[in-house]
C-alpha cells in the first residue's frame, strides 16, 4: 500500500551535472560484461518481464560503479550497490491508496461526494448535446447511460444530505496498478543472510502501450552463492471494500459507501 510522504526526496542536478553523469553511468552500463541468469542453476524465482531492462553484473564488477554510486539518476538503477544478491525474488505488487471512515472529515466526504455529481452532471450534459446526432441504437444506449447518472447523483446527493449516516471510504484499489519488486538476500560481513526489498523502474509507456523510454536496472550478483539454495522468508483491502454496496468510479479513484450499521463489524481492520 503506497502512504504519501514514505519517499525519498530525489537529488536535483542542474542539467549540466545530470547529462554528463548520465552519460558516464550509460557507457559504464553498456561496458560492463552482463551475466545471463540461469533459472536452473541460480536460486531466482518470479517474472521481471514486465519491469524495466534488467541487467545482471558480476559483484566483481561492481568497483567500477563506485565513483557514481550516489547519481540519482531517474533511468538507470544500481538496485542494491554492496548487497550483492544470493538469492532473488520477483514479484508483482499492487500500489493503491485507501482513505477509510475514520479518515475522511464530514467537509471532505461533502466534497468528495459533490466533485462527483459535478462530474457526472457534466458528462451527462455532454451526452444529451450529442443524443440529436446518434442513429436510435445509440440514442437508446445513451438514454440508458444518463438515467445511470442520475441514479448515481440521486444516491450519492442522499448520502450528501446525511454523511452521519454513511460509512465511506475513498481508493483507487480497483485502478489495479502493478509494479515489479525485487527481493533478494544477501551475506553479512559475519557471514549471516540477510534480505532486502526494492522497488524497479518501470519502462514508460504512453496510453496506447507505446515505449516512450526505456529505464534499467543494474542488479550485483555473487556468481558463487547464487548457485546454492537459500532459505525462504517468510486480503484485507479487498474484502474490506467488498462490504461497501453503493461504489462509483471517479477518476483513477473510486467512492464507497454503505448504510452506517449499528454496530461496527470492521473494527479489526480499523
Amino acid at each position: 500500500m503506497d502512504e504519501s510522504g514514505t519517499h525519498a526526496k530525489r537529488k536535483h542536478y542542474d542539467p549540466q551535472t545530470y547529462a554528463r553523469l548520465l552519460d558516464q553511468l550509460t557507457q559504464l552500463m553498456e561496458e560492463v560484461p552482463k551475466l545471463r541468469p540461469d533459472r536452473n542453476a541460480w536460486d531466482i524465482e518470479g517474472d521481471w518481464a514486465a519491469t524495466g531492462t534488467i541487467h545482471f553484473v558480476d559483484v566483481a564488477h561492481q568497483p567500477l560503479f563506485d565513483s557514481i554510486r550516489h547519481f540519482d539518476c531517474r533511468t538507470i538503477k544500481l538496485v542494491n550497490f554492496d548487497r550483492p544478491a544470493v538469492r532473488i525474488t520477483f514479484y508483482r505488487k499492487h500500489r493503491y491508496w485507501l482513505l477509510k471512515d475514520k479518515d475522511l472529515p464530514i467537509h471532505q466526504k461533502t466534497e468528495q461526494i459533490q466533485a462527483y455529481i459535478d462530474e457526472l452532471s457534466h458528462k451527462a450534459q455532454m451526452l444529451e448535446s450529442k443524443l440529436d446526432k446518434m442513429i436510435p441504437q445509440k440514442q437508446t444506449e445513451a438514454r440508458g447511460q444518463l438515467a445511470q447518472y442520475a441514479q448515481q447523483v440521486e444516491t450519492w446527493n442522499d448520502i450528501m444530505t446525511n454523511p452521519g449516516q454513511y460509512e465511506m471510504a475513498i481508493s483507487n484499489y480497483s485502478r489495479q496498478h502493478f509494479y515489479v519488486t525485487v527481493n533478494y538476500k544477501y551475506k553479512l560481513p559475519s557471514g549471516d543472510f540477510a534480505n532486502e526489498q526494492e522497488h524497479l523502474l518501470n519502462t514508460q509507456r504512453d496510453r496506447l502501450g507505446n515505449i516512450t523510454q526505456v529505464r534499467y536496472n543494474i542488479l550485483f550478483i555473487d556468481p558463487l552463492d547464487i548457485l546454492r539454495d537459500h532459505p525462504y522468508q517468510n486480503r484485507e483491502v479487498e474484502g474490506y471494500l467488498n462490504n461497501f454496496s453503493i461504489k462509483s468510479e471517479m477518476g483513477r479513484q473510486t467512492l464507497y459507501a454503505r448504510k452506517r450499521p449499528d454496530v461496527d463489524t470492521l473494527k479489526s481492520f480499523e
